[in-house]
């Protein structure tokens, strides 16, 4: 099986649709910083400043498939690696920091209902703090988590039961969030339909990009038919980074819209501060 192919400098590869995706992603994520920076030093609401939070997350993971492939862009004559893996699992990153920024924002929320969502988050990090760090416990490392973790998780079941109650979800559905398995109170592809995209298309980069988190062998099999290279890029490789890099700019965009007026204080956040 061939893997690798260095060359002196890259052969015969137009690299145009590469540094035009690179560009509409450098171009949409300066514009998302703008509006990070922008919000700076002002006072938010504790929905806002998490959404900011977020959202400078996936900027950094932008900034961050960006510096994979400026090598390859700026000097193709070099043997520079456009590691296109790399960039596909930052790709799914952004694309899911996009998606809880929107789902943070999200403007129709009123207050018990962002305070709901709220509650959900904060048991699934509870859950899983306590999956991956029982783990170590077993070594004989100890950790404070765990000491108030009983109390803290029983607060937060009584939230979700009461806000829950209060929003007219039924007992069942009360008790299925109680199991801390949701991040989102529709799902993913409910949080998705509610950030106003493309269902389809979403499923679509969810499904392709995570093959490349996980390793899986969509990110591998077909290393020879896409004359992979470690120095320089083939055909596919350009041609693959060219459709991450508007997907992410396409996806960044739409947080960037939301997010101009979800940052302005008093009004981006109309409930009032929660923290």
């Amino acid at each position: 099986m061939k893997i690798m192919r260095a060359t002196s400098k890259q052969e015969e590869v137009d690299i145009a649709p590469l540094r035009s995706g690179f560009e509409t992603l450098s171009a949409a994520t300066q514009r998302a910083v703008d509006v990070s920076d922008g919000a700076m030093g002002k006072t938010m609401t504790g929905r806002q400043m998490r959404g900011l939070f977020v959202f400078a997350k996936m900027i950094s993971h932008n900034m961050s498939i960006m510096s994979l492939a400026t090598d390859l862009v700026h000097d193709p004559e070099e043997t520079a690696i456009l590691d296109h893996f790399s960039i596909a699992t930052l790709a799914r990153a952004s694309i899911d920091a996009a998606l809880m920024t929107m789902y943070i924002s999200e403007p129709s929320l009123s207050l018990n209902r962002w305070d709901f969502r709220r509650q959900l988050l904060f048991l699934h990090d509870t859950n899983n703090r306590s999956r991956f760090l029982k783990a170590l416990t077993k070594r004989g490392v100890e950790f404070p988590f765990f000491e108030s973790k009983d109390v803290i998780k029983q607060e937060i079941l009584d939230k979700i039961k009461s806000l829950g109650a209060g929003l007219l979800y039924s007992e069942e559905k009360i008790a299925e969030y109680q199991k801390g398995t949701f991040m989102f109170v529709d799902g993913v592809r409910g949080a998705a339909r509610e950030a106003g995209w493309d269902g389809d298309v979403f499923d679509f980069n969810q499904s392709y990009l995570s093959a490349f988190v996980h390793t899986h062998p969509v990110s591998f099999m077909r290393a020879d038919d896409h004359d992979i290279k470690f120095g320089g890029a083939s055909l596919f490789q350009v041609d693959f980074c060219h459709f991450v890099f508007t997907a992410v700019a396409e996806y960044t965009d739409s947080v960037v819209a939301r997010m101009r007026a979800f940052s302005v204080p008093t009004t981006g956040d109309p409930n009032g501060h929660l923290d």
